[in-house]
This record gives C-alpha cells, structure tokens and sequence, in this order.
C-alpha cells in the first residue's frame, strides 16, 4: 500500500554534563547503538565531560562472541537459504513460490524476542493479540500488491508459551481474475517435532481495491460528547480476566455520544511504532475504549472477525479513535492521527467473549507413550554367517542356529558368530517373583561383564530375548524387566556390543532372523512381524479412560494417601501438591529415616496449617514384615486409598564396574519396595483407588552409568501392566530429569546437567512436575512419559535415538564406501599430510569432541597437554567421549581409552596407530620430483619401525619395559 508516514523520526540528544554516572549511563547507551552498527561522533560526545582517547592494546583482545553474527557466510545471512528479507519486526523471511503467484512469510514469536507480547493476557494465557494477526495480513497484503484486508477470521487464539517460542507462517495464494488472494497464518511449537501439525489462527481474503477514507477528526473530542472516566478502566477489565501490560495500557480519555465512543491512545515512550504498519498494541488499546460503552451494552470481547480493514498512514503512535456500535458484538472503527488524518477503517469488527484457552505449554503436551510400530528388516536371508545361541532359548528352533553351552565354549570356538542369543529368564522360577528378578537381573549383568572381558567377542553382539506376552498375568513380563533396563544402559556405554528381542511364543526361526537384520538396539516380534519402539505423543482422555485412575486425589476423598520416599525432596514437593491443590487431607509420609529426616518438622507444621493431618513413619519397605506392620498401623477410619511410590536411591557406574551386591543395593527399593506394596496391600484387603508408582526414562531410555537404576525402574512399569491384569489401579509415571533443588538430581555436577541438556530432556521445575502429575494421572495411560523433550536440540544431534525418531525427522542413507567408510575417508585425509599436519588434524578433531562432551564453546578452549581428570572427565563423559571418536574415526575404541591415554595429545599418538596400523596397503602419495642430491653437502636418511610385542604405543612400550 501506499501510504504517508504518521510522524517524524526523533532523535534525543543527551546533553552530557561533568557528572559520572551520567556519563556512564550515556556512554552504555552508546556502546549497545555502536554494537547495532549506529556510528557515533566521539569528539561531540566527550567534549567537556573531562574525557579523553587512549590508545588500545596491540594485542588481541582475549575473548569470547556470544552475539549472532549475520554478516557470516552460512551463518545469518538468510538469502543463502533462498529467502528474503521480510521488512517487518514480527517476521524473519519471506519467499515467493515457483510456478506461481503465491507467497510465504516465516517467523518466530516468543515474549523474549517481543516482550511486549507477554502484556497482552486473556484469561491467564499470553495471547497474540488479533490485531498483531491483522498486521500480519497487512503486510502480506503489502507486498503483493493489496490495498484490503476484505475479511479475516481467528478461528484460534495464538497462545505463547512461559518458555519458548512459536514459528508462524503467513502464506498468501494466487491471485483470482479478479485479483483477490487468500490468506492464512498458521503456528506450531517451536520446540515440538518436526511432523507436528501447524494450527490455523488467521484465515482470510485480501483485495486490489482501494478504500477512500470517510470520516473527519480534526473537531476533537466530538460536540456534545460527554467524557467518560476511564481511571479504572484496566482494573475492571481484569476483573473479567483481561489482564493488560504497561505495553497495552493506552487508553488515555475517552467520550461517549449514543452509539459512538471516541477515545485518545498512545504508546509508550519506550515503544517504537514506526516498524509497523500500525503497532498492534497502539491498535489494541483503541478497542479497549469499547469499554465507555458501559457493562451492559458493551460489545466486550476479543477480536473474532474483521471485515473491510484498510491502512491508510504507517507508523502512528498517537491515536484518535471512533466506535461505533453496529449490532451486539460488531463495531465499526475509524482511527486518525493527532491532526485528525486518517490511519486505518475498519467497516466491521466481530468480537467474541474472552474465554480460557489451552496453553502451548500446556502439560497434557509434554505426555508421551512408547509404541511399537513396524520396522525395516532386510529379511532373514540377510544374515550373513551363523547366528549362535548360549544354552537353550524357550519357544526358539535349531533352525538356522549353532548352540553354545556357555561362554567359555563360545570363547572357544574357532569362530565367534556375529550375533548370539541368549535367554533374557532362563532357568528362573515364576512363583518367586522378586527372587527371580534379581537372578535374572544378575545373571544379565554376569552377561555383560563377561562379554565385554573377552577380547574374541569384541565384534559380535549379544541379543538377550525376552518374552512379555507368555502368560495372560504378565510375570515373564516383570521377571526379565530388570534386563532391559540393564542391557538398554550396556548398549549406550557400548554401542552395537547389545541388543534385546522379544518374542511371543512359537516365533518361527525367519521372524527371529529377520529382526537381527534391523539397526535396531531393541525389537519384538508380533504374529510374525517385526516392530521397534517409538516414542509418541498420548492422546487426550477420552470417555473411554478409567475414572478411577484420577478421583483418589481429589478433595473428596476420605482415605490415606502413602507417599513412600516422603521425607526426600520429590517426596516432599509431591505430598505439598497433594494437599494443596489435590485437596487430600491424611499423610502418610514413609522412609527410611522417616521422622528423623532433616526439616520433617517444618514440612509436617506447614501442612497440619493447611488442614492436613500427616503422619510420618520409618519403614524398610523391601521388608514385606514391616510393610505389613505399615499398613496395619493405619486408623481403620481412615485405611490407606492411594499410593505413591517415590522412593528409590541412586548407585550410579558404568555397567563394567558393578557388582551383584550394588544391583541390589538400588533394586531393593523399586522392585522388592513395589512388589510389597502390591501384595500386603491385596492380602489385607485394601480397596485401593489408586497405585502410582514413580519410574524413570533411565529404564526406558537407557542412561549410560546407570544401569542398575534403569533396571529397576522398567520393573515398575511391568508391574503396572500386571496390576492392569489383574483389573486392579495402576499407573507409572516415567520422569525425566527434575530441577536440582528436587529429587534425587540434587547431587548432580555441572557437567551432569549439561550432559542431560544435550541429551534433549532439560530438567522440570516443581511447578512444571506437579503440572505434569495431574496431567499423566489424568491420561488414562498404564505407562506414561511426563518429560520435556528438547526435539529442537534433539534435531541438531548427529545420531538422534531410534525411541525418538517418531518425533524428530532423520535422513538416514547408508554410506557409498562400506561400513568403513568413516575410517577410510580420515586416513584418505591424513595420509596427504606430513606428520605434523597429520598430528595437528587429528588434535583439532579429538578437542573439538572434547569441548562438546565438556560443554566447552570450542575446541581451542581444550588445553591438549592438560590431563582428562583435570578437565572434568567422570566415567560417563569418558565414555561419551569413547563414543564420539569411535564414530568419528570409524575405529572400536576400548572404554579405558581415556583414561589409558590420559591427554589430547597421548590419545591422538594412540588413534594415529590404530588409524594407519589398521590400513593394509598404505596410499601413494604424488610428489613432484625432487633435485639431485649429489652436489649436497649433508644426506639425511629417514628410517622407521613398528614397536615389538603388539606394543602400539609409547605407553605401551613402556609399560612392557618397566612391568615386564
């Protein structure tokens, strides 16, 4: 549109005086102008403020940017995406479609990029405002070529989120024969998955035809208007839940004449309108003056649908409004500059009631199931050699199998197969269920201890099979849990050495065959199919969800709730939501110290205050004696109706350094504690309504250096199925990370909290948590993930794990050159360097992987002659780093690699070896040819020599030296 500006750019002057913090303050302000590109004239700024220049260091200044840097080729400039600029402060980039008319828009919103937004709040929720939606169609209709915004209806609010953000798209169709386009702007998380949907906020039509101002306002205010008292104007609009910022606070006189109400608005000084079209807090406070109509007759509301919206003057921020009411919720606008010009008409505008809407941030969003959906195998005829099995596995042929009796006949064997299976529960008695567990559990762990001790198994995996479905009450199910939790953590510690399969009985020996072809860690097979798990959002309750699952919790319920593990931070944060906002009126807080925990007394005095009546008490719950005595202490008048089970303590190293005695040590207070709970409380005849128990995406997930803990945890959630079998309540609520101050994370280091910030699950706050307990509880689902995912940081991984694929989009496409392709294009590199360069390329590669791990913000922050412990290296991150360069170099790399090797500069002379020592036939390297050496007065003659022994390194050779 054409149009003339609303007003002057202004420029304030400071006028500097001798005083030193003025000077300060203006000198800031210049530096932040000088860092947006603004130049500044030094010589008129310091004059007479006693200032003078002082020549700067000749060195290089010895830091860090932190600031975007768009003139970066590849890094922020847009036009190398094929996008232009957008012109406009709500959005990022525009670019027209091929073969056609049409046009895109993109951008993101959040209340830190725009913080004028989170002033702007309707029913307790951040809302775009539908005049921010209305200049996004303006603008659109700017660029191509429209002078109407004809219609446009929102049909949905935009909510922003507390924390992040929204991408929005404004797309603009084709031109009709007679030049009319459609328009539409759509949004979706920021930080949600790739396939998730975008919402339709803004739909509408845009026209060519031009519209001819007709109003006047240069008489202001209006004969015969009478003034209305708008002092308290804002306060009674938040009476009804519009709760308006200093940034929508614009309403400054108003005046009322039978159906007009005319009004004066204007921004705040420190609000710039003049990037807009007309700044949708400025046009929003122009409709708050609906409020001089009066309570009865008001059309109050938010905006629903424009018709007829013209801009006629671009950038006011003073504002002379007319309202006039057409119908019961319509109004016809008309809006002028200080003069009386006009800025914009609207010929119609619907509002509708401000009503709750659902929050982006809502916690029912952060809910998320595992499914099993079909995987790609390559059929059983893939299998390349012998597939091996350790003893017997039940329900599995001979066919297409070679049985080992154990692992020393394996060993033994002239070849190892590359994969061998073995049973997850063999040998294992049903009727002691906690008993079998822990065998179990042991025996997986003896397992993967030995299997990593022998070398001749390095390059073949080891399959533990399970089978869930074998009994209609799921035990099998909840004898092998433990393993899988266990086996999912070894093959994070180390990849491809691993692997679980579950399968129904019967399973034919193709089906097994053709799930060992997948590059799945994890797989079942089904009626002959093979599925993998996939991580998935859940779908809102529904009429068919169990009512009882949420109603113990709630403020009519007249039993006791147990919360085990109440005296301990989590415990602590759960019990206070249950009286507080679930209205529950008896405690049992249970633990091992129990009353003797630190600052029980405060926390039992604060919820006696709130009208709770809590008991606390000390009890060895993996003692199903005590246990009893528990429940039976219980006043008969008010018997335990609900359970939370929180309770369970962390023994954390990597799977190659624990032993029977730590795997029981952290079972003990998830198995046998659950399984006790389940039993006394059955026996004794409780009629419970709900059975919550508190589980950890360490099971499902795996988490390397907690092996014992995941293990565990996939219990409770194989006893939930069981209880479901049974008919009876229950519900496992799988947790990521909580903040510090909660839970069993309090003890994390720093370089724990980055490690689980790049792994895409940020930690929740006790508000977030309590959030999410409702919403999970309230989901119907048996198991159920309350996490938050990162799939914004998850997209920017280089290997995102196969449970998430169902939420973040990979492109994954097999390598040209073979499965060592990583290896043969590193040393294609190295061998055309000398042996500096060549040291030099594969230092910087192994500090870059370094300052990753580390969370450092390069690799030249990494001191290479400094010893891994003093950096920060742990067991985990040791690993992680064994990981990184394994996948960088193509080479299997041992899992004392760090600590063998000590520094960078140690391990890159140890990955040299293992790099060229691994090449059968070195590459010609062409050089120009060299002049005669005759005429030399000195002949230098090289000679080289691999160590003796298998010794590959100096260490090595050293340590045969001096150790023998």
């Amino acid at each position: 549109m054409a149009r003339e500006s609303a007003g002057e750019d202004a420029v304030l002057v400071p006028l500097l005086r001798k005083d030193r913090e003025e000077v300060t303050a203006v000198l800031t302000t210049l530096a932040r102008l000088h860092v947006c590109g603004v130049a500044a004239d030094w010589a008129t700024v310091l004059d007479g403020t006693g200032a003078r220049a002082v020549d700067l260091p000749t060195y290089a200044f010895q830091h860090e940017y932190f600031w975007p840097t768009g003139t970066v080729a590849g890094a922020g400039d847009i036009r190398l995406a094929g996008l232009g600029a957008a012109g406009h402060p709500l959005l990022g980039a525009a670019v027209e479609l091929a073969g056609g008319d049409g046009l895109v828009f993109t951008g993101r919103l959040s209340t830190q990029s725009h913080p004028w937004l989170a002033d702007h709040v309707v029913q307790g929720a951040v809302l775009v405002p539908g005049t921010a939606l209305l200049e996004l169609a303006v603008r659109a209709a700017d660029e191509v070529g429209c002078d109407t915004v004809e219609e446009l209806t929102l049909p949905t609010p935009l909510v922003l989120p507390e924390r992040g953000a929204v991408r929005i798209q404004v797309s603009v169709g084709e031109p009709d024969d007679s030049g009319r386009r459609t328009v539409a702007v759509h949004s979706r998380d920021d930080a949600g998955d790739e396939r998730q949907s975008w919402t339709l906020h803004a739909q509408g039509v845009l026209v060519p035809d031009a519209v001819t101002p007709d109003f006047d306002a240069s008489v202001w205010p209006p004969r015969d208007a009478v003034p209305v008292d708008v002092t308290d104007c804002y306060e009674r609009l938040a009476e009804v839940g519009l709760r308006y910022g200093p940034a929508f606070q614009g309403l400054r006189a108003a005046w009322r004449h039978g159906d007009e109400v005319f009004a004066e608005v204007a921004l705040g000084e420190e609000t710039d309108g003049t990037p807009f079209g007309l700044h949708p807090a400025l046009f929003d406070a122009a409709l708050h003056a609906s409020f001089a109509f009066g309570d009865d007759d008001a059309p109050g509301g938010v905006p629903f649908v424009w018709e007829g919206v013209s801009l006629h003057a671009s950038g006011a921020s003073v504002l002379r409004v007319r309202l006039t009411r057409t119908g019961d919720d319509t109004l016809g606008v008309r809006l002028a500059d200080p003069t009386g010009a006009p800025v914009a008409s609207v010929e119609s505008l619907t509002v509708r009631a401000a009503t709750a809407t659902v929050r982006p941030d809502d916690a029912s969003k952060s809910l998320y199931r595992v499914e099993w959906v079909p995987a790609r195998v390559a059929g059983a005829g893939a299998v390349t050699g012998p597939v091996g099995v350790l003893g017997e596995v039940a329900g599995l042929s001979d066919d297409g199998f070679v049985a080992f009796a154990g692992l020393e006949e394996l060993a033994g064997a002239g070849e190892v197969p590359g994969t061998v299976l073995v049973d997850a529960g063999a040998s294992l008695d049903g009727a002691d269920v906690v008993g079998s567990v822990h065998g179990a559990a042991t025996r997986a762990l003896e397992l993967v201890r030995s299997w990593l001790a022998e070398e001749r198994f390095a390059d073949s995996r080891l399959v533990f099979v399970t089978r869930d479905t074998a009994g209609t009450d799921g035990v099998d199910g909840m004898i092998s849990a433990p393993v899988r939790g266990l086996v999912r953590s070894a093959s994070l510690e180390h990849p491809g050495r691993f692997g679980l399969l579950d399968m129904e009985s019967g399973t034919d020996a193709t089906a097994v065959l053709a799930a060992l072809t997948t590059d799945e860690t994890e797989t079942v097979v089904r009626d002959g199919e093979v599925r993998a798990p996939r991580l998935a959002r859940t779908n809102p309750a529904d009429d068919t969800a169990d009512p009882q699952i949420d109603a113990p919790l709630s403020a009519t319920h007249d039993g006791t709730v147990l919360v085990t593990g109440g005296t301990g931070g989590l415990g602590r944060i759960v019990a206070r939501h249950l009286v507080v906002e679930r209205g529950a009126r008896d405690l049992l807080l249970v633990s091992r110290r129990g009353p003797a925990a630190e600052g029980i007394d405060a926390l039992t005095a604060e919820l006696s205050g709130l009208g709770a009546r809590v008991a606390v008490a000390a009890c060895d719950l993996a003692d199903r004696t005590a246990v009893d005595a528990l429940l039976a202490g219980v006043p008969a008048d008010r018997p335990v109706r609900a359970v939370v089970h929180a309770a369970g303590v962390l023994d954390d190293g990597m799977v190659g350094s624990l032993t029977p005695e730590r795997l029981t040590g952290v079972l003990r207070p998830k198995v046998d504690a659950a399984w006790n709970l389940h039993e006394a409380a059955r026996d004794l005849g409780l009629d419970l309504d709900a059975f919550v128990l508190f589980s950890s995406v360490a099971g499902t997930f795996g988490s390397a250096g907690q092996g014992a803990y995941a293990a565990g945890n996939v219990f409770l959630d194989a006893l939930v199925e069981h209880r479901r079998t049974l008919g009876l309540p229950a519900v496992s609520l799988v947790w990521g990370p909580w903040a510090q101050d909660a839970g069993m994370t309090e003890g994390l280091s720093e370089t724990d909290r980055r490690r689980i910030a790049r792994s895409g699950l940020p930690a929740v706050t006790a508000e977030q948590g309590t959030a999410l307990f409702d919403a999970a509880l309230a989901s119907g689902e048996p198991v159920v993930l309350p996490v938050r995912l990162d799939l914004a940081a998850l997209r920017g991984q280089e290997d995102v794990p196969n449970l998430l694929r169902g939420l973040v989009r990979t492109r994954r496409r097999r390598s040209a050159a073979g499965g060592s392709a990583a290896t043969a294009g590193l040393v294609q590199r190295l061998e055309g360097l000398g042996a500096e360069e060549r040291r030099e390329v594969l230092l910087d590669l192994v500090r870059g992987q370094i300052a990753v791990v580390l969370g450092h913000a390069g690799a030249q922050t990494v001191d290479p002659a400094r010893a891994f412990q003093d950096l920060g290296f742990d067991s985990l991150t040791a690993v992680e780093l064994r990981n990184r360069l394994g996948k960088a170099t193509g080479l299997r790399l041992p899992a004392t690699v760090v600590f063998d090797y000590p520094t960078a500069h140690a391990l890159v002379g140890y990955l040299l070896d293992e790099l060229f020592g691994a090449v059968e036939s070195a590459a010609v390297v062409p050089v120009a040819v060299l002049p005669s050496v005759a005429d030399d007065p000195v002949v230098i003659v090289g000679m080289a020599c691999r160590y003796p022994g298998g010794v590959s390194s100096p260490e090595d050779l050293w340590r045969v030296v001096s150790e023998g």
